[in-house]
């Protein structure tokens, strides 16, 4: 069996310790990016829909406005 000196394995379980704090930033980094990421995809695609929409609606207002009956004026004499 190896003995080994408490300030070893103090040492060791620091640089452990600094490690997971360094893989825990860089993870928090990545997510961060990612979720922007992916909210600049779904930003991208309502505006797209909404594109969408808004020719829809225009053409149903044009059809609306071609199937409106205007009466014109007659004079009865």
């Amino acid at each position: 069996m190896r003995w080994v000196k408490k300030e070893e394995v103090e040492k060791q379980l620091g640089e452990i310790l600094e490690l997971m704090q360094q893989v825990e930033a860089k993870m928090d980094h990545v997510i961060d990016d990612f979720a922007k990421e992916q909210c600049g995809h779904q930003k991208t695609h309502i505006r797209k829909l909404e594109q969408q929409l808004d020719a829809v609606e225009q053409k149903m207002d044009e059809k609306t406005e071609q199937n409106v009956f205007v009466p014109s004026k007659l004079h009865f004499v």
